[in-house]
């Protein structure tokens, strides 16, 4: 029987019970995203968890906010997902300054398994 995860973010499945799934790698990558758009102080018996990316759209896009920022992404992987996944590398890219986008390009690896992933977020 292969291993079964709950769904990222939690829910109820359709017959009453709590949701699962069997896609280990849809599971890492829903953990991944908890990650990241869960803000600091947001988990009542766990505020350190989460890195809060949704809240920098509304922060002035510079060299030195991409660079924080990048910083406390890997930090907050490490911190709440590294004992699952190990970074290869992060890119974050600024968009055109009018509509304050924000690229993503996060290359990990699971750990038991050493195979390349690849997640792109666009805010």
């Amino acid at each position: 029987m292969p291993d079964r995860f709950f769904y990222q973010p939690f829910r109820l499945g359709r017959q009453g019970g709590v949701a699962v799934t069997d896609d280990a790698e849809q599971h890492l990558r829903d953990k991944v995203l908890a990650v990241l758009f869960t803000s600091p102080g947001e988990r009542v018996n766990n505020p350190d968890f989460g890195v809060g990316l949704s809240r920098t759209l509304f922060e002035g896009m510079d060299a030195l906010l991409l660079g924080a920022l990048r910083f406390r992404i890997i930090q907050g992987l490490r911190r709440d997902l590294g004992d699952e996944i190990e970074i290869e590398d992060l890119d974050i890219e600024a968009g055109p300054a009018p509509h304050g986008e924000l690229y993503l390009f996060l290359s990990y690896r699971r750990r038991t398994e050493r195979v390349a992933r690849n997640l792109e977020i666009r805010l």
